[in-house]
């Protein structure tokens, strides 16, 4: 007889956490770790700043549960895709539309990286799915990049993380540096029709760095 009550109470339990969450990835994208105020994120989440205490310690540790949790939905995302039956190139760029599109998708994703580039990606350790899970899909990774290099379709002398660091810096300099960009060339990053210009262009541009 008690089972029911229980099940309802741990449900409304996750439902009030993840309303948390997703009023904490608001409020953290909007003014910052430092300028974030749990009081705001209490009335964004129509719960109690006690609940918020109840579950997390300190504003920080709040901080890196929703980087932690939109790490985890990135990877997932980016995990689900079929990159096995396509050639290099083609797994290549489905891998990198794939981080575009999700920029486009999730606004936020831009937001809480810029945000963590003011310390110097000290919380990103601490975001424990990002640790446990990232390593596999870049070894998935890695396999299209040696199979290329196998067929000559890219050259032998890159080296993987730089190339993939170089790749993600590029694909999403329009989200996080496209004010920055815009400032010092003649292209709007902000505008729609540049922003689907910039997902072929930086795309190309890494596949073109590829080839021998």
């Amino acid at each position: 007889m008690t089972q029911a009550p229980t099940i309802k109470r741990r449900r409304s339990e996750k439902e009030g956490l993840q309303r948390i969450l997703l009023a904490a990835r608001g409020e953290f994208c909007r003014a910052g770790l430092a300028g974030a105020k749990l009081d705001v994120i209490a009335l964004e989440a129509e719960v109690s700043k006690q609940l918020i205490h109840h579950y997390f310690r300190a504003k920080e540790e709040l901080y890196v549960a929703v980087m932690d949790d939109a790490s985890a939905s990135a990877i997932e995302e980016l995990s689900n895709l079929d990159y096995e039956n396509h050639e290099p190139a083609a797994a290549m760029r489905l891998f990198l539309h794939g981080v575009f599109d999700l920029f486009i998708r999730w606004p936020f994703l831009a937001g809480l990286l810029n945000g963590q580039s003011l310390y110097g990606g000290e919380h990103i350790p601490e975001c424990r799915e990002l640790i446990e899970r990232s390593p596999a899909l870049m070894k998935r990774l890695v396999k299209i990049l040696e199979a290329g290099q196998r067929s000559g379709i890219f050259k032998n002398d890159v080296e993987p993380d730089a190339i993939f660091g170089a790749a993600m810096m590029v694909t999403i300099g329009c989200f996080t540096n496209g004010k920055i960009l815009s400032s010092l060339v003649t292209l709007d990053l902000s505008s729609q029709e540049n922003t689907k210009f910039w997902r072929e262009f930086s795309v190309k541009f890494v596949l073109d760095a590829l080839r021998p």
